[in-house]
């Protein structure tokens, strides 16, 4: 058991534009943590909103550590509002959440015990249903979660086998041992997971020239982690469930491959190549496996 009392563990960094509504759904799945409030903090990063943003956050005031940063509305900059939060954290554990993103109790309280229990250097990934679902409808989806009680929900997504997270089938396929894998950061998304912050430092955080455009920033991050000996891993305990929200699928996945052209003109490897090649099939259904591409020698021949 660690104790963890009177300890600042850990740095939940929430990266939010204009909307509230799932902004309080993410907090107050925070608020309801397992965890002591004293053992992290919640930064929140206000990438230009418009909306009762900042009132959300102070609403909380009273039920969190936490803090709230804003920047200037100058387009879509999720790069850089992260690295905001990990610049002024003060944990040397980063945590990063997108706001529509709600936590089991014991998330939080998960990330944390693993990487002190381990004390390796590892990118540890969460579990999150219901992200980029199409299997089910937003309104059938939004009945099946109660934003004010996740963890139940979680229980019952879980138990019904309904929207499981979409690299599920790459986890069973490896026995969820992923991070030996040659290309391991294609299933690193931001939306729950946690890294050292001196290590997101060393390798550069977020690199800005992704913003303007969704997508990913992210699978970069885990890139250059991956590249400098960080092990990225699946922690199963640390759940979360996305809540549905409108968006421009088409869109976000043209924008994504945009991104994926600067991603591999960047680092110009064969691995990055085939993640370019196959990425609009990877980001609508997940339905390539590059690493067994790769394993099977197929993307070297």
């Amino acid at each position: 058991m660690i104790q963890t009392e009177n300890l600042l563990g850990i740095s939940v960094i929430v990266p939010t534009y204009n909307r509230s509504r799932l902004l309080d759904f993410t907090l107050h799945s925070l608020a309801i943590q397992n965890l002591p409030k004293s053992c992290f903090e919640v930064l929140v990063v206000d990438d230009g909103s418009s909306d009762n943003t900042r009132e959300v956050v102070e609403n909380y005031q009273n039920h969190l550590n936490i803090r709230y940063y804003f920047q200037e509305d100058k387009g879509y900059r999720p790069g850089s509002a992260r690295n905001i939060g990990i610049m002024n954290a003060s944990s040397n554990l980063c945590m990063l959440v997108d706001s529509g993103v709600l936590l089991g109790s014991d998330c939080v309280g998960s990330h944390l015990r693993f990487h002190t229990e381990t004390g390796q250097n590892v990118a540890l990934l969460g579990y999150v249903y219901g992200l980029y679902d199409d299997t089910y409808s937003r309104n059938q989806l939004e009945k099946m979660i109660d934003p004010y009680l996740p963890t139940e929900s979680i229980a019952k997504l879980k138990a019904d086998k309904i929207s499981p997270d979409i690299r599920e089938k790459q986890y069973q396929k490896y026995n969820d041992t992923i991070f030996d894998l040659p290309a391991p950061w294609v299933m690193f998304l931001s939306c729950n997971v946690s890294v050292n912050r001196d290590r997101l430092i060393e390798v550069g955080m977020f690199d800005e020239k992704f913003d303007g455009r969704w997508g990913c920033e992210d699978n970069d991050l885990g890139f250059r982690l991956h590249k400098h000996g960080t092990k990225i891993m699946l922690c199963r305990d640390a759940e979360a469930v996305h809540f549905p929200h409108d968006g421009d699928t088409a869109a976000k996945v043209q924008q994504g491959y945009n991104n994926c052209i600067y991603f591999n003109s960047k680092h110009q490897t064969e691995e990055t190549n085939l993640f370019l090649k196959h990425y609009k099939e990877i980001a609508i259904s997940e339905s390539i496996d590059i690493n067994e591409i790769i394993l099977s020698g197929l993307a070297f021949s």
